[in-house]
């Protein structure tokens, strides 16, 4: 029993390794989307973030994907205004940090679009997302 539950998991982690977005085939080689992001006839936009100032990858991929809608709104000439403010305080040797994020979308229309790959360069630590518009 304990080896047929051992294979249903072995089975499962290898389907859910498999992706349906282009990778490379080597971690370090730049996937073709990053200097191609509309292909297949789909419209698409890479937004890239360096690291951040508080080193987090979440920080790091928000930006990232508001850097790729901002060209995506770009292409579909719908206007944005991105607001990013950060504010440090330093009382006796004690940090705290805050950051507002503020965006104003106006156009008479919306986009919708999704994440359709993400990829890390190891060397310069930037993070990419592809973002291609729904249709």
């Amino acid at each position: 029993m304990k080896k047929v539950q051992l294979f249903v998991v072995v089975l499962f982690l290898s389907f859910a390794a498999c992706s349906s977005s282009p990778a490379p085939r080597n971690p370090n080689e730049t996937p073709i989307w990053v200097m191609t992001p509309s292909m297949d006839g789909n419209r698409g936009a890479v937004g890239v973030a360096g690291r951040t100032y508080d080193q987090s990858i979440s920080t790091q991929r928000k930006l990232a994907i508001k850097r790729a809608l901002d060209e995506l709104s770009l292409q579909t000439k719908v206007k944005v205004q991105l607001h990013m403010t950060k504010e440090e305080v330093v009382t006796n040797s004690r940090a705290s940090m805050t950051t507002h994020d503020q965006s104003t979308y106006s156009t008479n229309s919306s986009i919708t679009a999704h994440i359709q790959a993400s990829w890390m360069d190891r060397g310069s630590h930037e993070l990419y997302v592809w973002m291609v518009l729904d249709k």
